[in-house]
């Protein structure tokens, strides 16, 4: 019972830490951020910080991968036994805007990496983090790709529809964060009604 009461405090003050770690890398990118900016924010010692994180690398990668997994884990949850196209895909924009409105500080550090993988620049955290957004815009594309033969899209070429779908999101959650008043499901219905609008098949 000690044992796994210590155990969960580990994970409860490393998700502190990661907290810390995402409002900092939030405010700034990789290479002008510093661990000790992220002990100062988490009110931790820089011992109690290197207990959990080796480096800074480490505690990057590890914010952006335990977010995506949770990310991916909601989706997985939310998506279960839905077989109709269209209806995963509203229900993957609802997930992904609920998610980020959440934690907006990571959404810019989420898109700052997604750019590197987007536009094939040198990262040194392509091995790892690539990988991540390999697979969330396969799953995007595959969703698409099911609303096409349903008939729901148009058959334009699926890297189009998925950088399109991705766009609309991104700029529609951008305009969320800056109208803090509004609800998520407006964010979500514009989300959809301006993608759809645009590259929706016609009756």
């Amino acid at each position: 019972m000690a044992i796994h009461r210590k155990e969960l405090e580990r994970e409860r003050r490393k998700e502190h830490l990661l907290a810390a770690a995402e409002r900092v890398f939030g405010r700034k990118p990789f290479d002008e951020a510093t661990m000790q900016e992220v002990a100062a924010e988490a009110e931790i010692g820089m011992q109690g910080l290197y207990e959990h994180f080796p480096s800074k690398q480490a505690l990057y990668e590890s914010l952006i991968l335990v977010r995506v997994q949770r990310f991916q884990r909601r989706i997985a949850e939310a998506s279960e036994g839905l077989t109709e196209p269209l209806e995963r895909l509203w229900t993957v924009a609802r997930i992904q805007t609920e998610f980020f409105a959440d934690g907006p500080a990571f959404f810019a550090v989420f898109l700052r990496e997604q750019i590197h993988f987007e536009w094939g620049f040198t990262s040194r955290f392509g091995p790892t983090l690539h990988r991540v957004y390999r697979e969330e815009q396969k799953r995007i594309a595959k969703i698409l790709e099911d609303c096409v033969a349903a008939g729901h899209l148009k058959p334009l070429p699926l890297d189009f529809l998925v950088q399109a779908c991705l766009g609309v999101w991104e700029a529609s959650l951008h305009y969320h964060f800056h109208h803090k008043d509004e609800e998520i499901e407006t964010c979500v219905n514009r989300t959809m009604d301006t993608f759809l609008s645009g590259v929706g098949a016609r009756p």
